[in-house]
């Protein structure tokens, strides 16, 4: 355990998740020792001081702990691009990346330590697994700590992953409960001594969330040596974020092939269809309609969804009143269409390349948007393609796993259309 203790991290914000993190293991853990009956005393006493002295390592580790720099979080993942490029398991060691030899349930890196003559080792034994250097794959998952901060950056690059529902997966698939409100029926009594009659709950239903394996492919160049660790580090960071954040709003939005479907194709969803089969017609009545379609309790939890070109439109249009329908961002805060906050994406259709019967917008609660996320990203050395063949191109395929899931459509989002003619 004590091994596993990072001496560094990328944020303070990681440090304290961390720390927080592992509080609550041993909390669990002691909570587990003290209902054990079968266990002798002195067994119990062991694991109780072995507890002890592991919660004063972590103490010993945060005020010793460091913070790095992005340049820093650059430099080291370079130096583990360039080291599994290179097959240089001894630096994707010290750099604590692992080797991953499971197809299904990938590897944790914190299963593995790098001992020297011996490779890749597991830190505990397991029955049934290999014993001395493990990497044989050319598969590896980076440390943690850089894709902590890969997925920060992400997320700055993605109007999405800041507003939906964050679930962390363990397996391939997890069901979750849904249920609408007022699950529960209740009685009235109005007297001492009445019978009480029996009711029946609504029964949350189960909905199968399944994680998928992601892979993209990064440019690499065999000229990559030390002096340019940090450069290469930041050229697949940011060729990653932006990937990855483009594609996690399509797959919450747009989607409309296997394996998720966007909100904007989800079946169960109410549709509001404008007055007028031309958007240029659009009126404050059309927005107005559209919201009153979902509960009030709902309501105030829901955002516009729409393309930029369209909310450059809408900002000319006005209220029974003469005020505009549309307020400006102010102090860091989304601009807002009607009291409700727009969000713009450029996935979404544009204005001039609406037509008839077209959904342009969506109005929703983003929270009702789950994505499951299986930690680890994964790198491995690919040059076995066409291009390498044909061209000399080389590149470093990326692994992720994330699932997608857009919930409770019905009365909770509305998609706006214009009408047919």
């Amino acid at each position: 355990m004590k091994a596993n203790l990072p001496s560094e991290a990328a944020s303070v914000e990681q440090i304290n998740k961390y720390f927080l993190e592992q509080q609550e293991i041993t909390e669990q853990m002691l909570k587990i020792l003290e209902a054990q009956e079968d266990a002798t005393t002195s067994e119990i006493l062991g694991c109780k001081e072995s507890i002890k002295n592991f919660r004063e390592a972590m103490k010993q580790a945060d005020s010793k702990m460091e913070q790095m720099s992005l340049k820093d979080v650059y430099y080291n993942l370079g130096k583990a691009l360039c080291a599994a490029w290179n097959k240089d398991q001894e630096t994707l060691g010290k750099l604590k990346c692992c080797p991953n030899i499971r197809a299904e349930k990938w590897n944790n890196p914190k299963d593995f330590s790098w001992e020297a003559g011996k490779g890749f080792v597991p830190s505990k034994a397991v029955l049934g697994e290999p014993i001395g250097n493990l990497a044989n794959n050319d598969q590896y998952l980076i440390n943690p700590i850089y894709e902590e901060t890969i997925m920060e950056e992400a997320a700055k690059q993605s109007m999405m992953m800041n507003l939906v529902t964050h679930r962390p997966m363990s397996g391939p698939s997890i069901f979750i409960p849904q249920r609408d409100r007022g699950g529960i029926e209740l009685k009235w009594l109005t007297s001492y001594g009445q019978k009480i009659d029996a009711t029946k709950s609504n029964m949350p239903t189960r909905t199968e969330l399944k994680c998928y394996t992601l892979a993209g492919y990064v440019p690499y160049f065999d000229e990559f040596g030390e002096d340019a660790f940090a450069d290469l580090g930041k050229m697949f960071l940011e060729d990653f974020t932006e990937a990855y954040g483009q594609e996690f709003d399509k797959q919450c939005l747009t989607a409309n092939a296997a394996p998720f479907t966007g909100a904007m194709n989800v079946s169960g969803a109410e549709v509001h269809t404008a007055s007028s089969a031309a958007i240029a017609n659009l009126s404050y009545l059309d927005f107005r309609a559209a919201e009153l379609k979902v509960e009030p309790e709902e309501r105030k939890y829901c955002k516009w969804f729409m393309n930029e070109t369209v909310l450059n439109h809408i900002t000319n249009i006005k209220d029974d009143n003469n005020n505009p329908i549309w307020r400006k961002p102010w102090e860091g805060m989304p601009s807002r269409l009607d009291g409700y906050d727009v969000i713009e994406s450029r996935l979404l259709p544009q204005f001039s390349e609406i037509e008839e019967d077209t959904v342009f917008a969506i109005f929703m609660n983003p929270k009702r948007i789950i994505h499951g996320n299986r930690k680890g990203i994964e790198i491995k050395r690919f040059d076995e393609t066409t291009e390498s063949l044909e061209y000399g191109e080389l590149f470093m395929r990326f692994r992720k796993r994330d699932g997608f899931l857009v919930t409770r459509p019905a009365k909770n989002m509305v998609l706006l259309k214009t009408a047919e003619e």
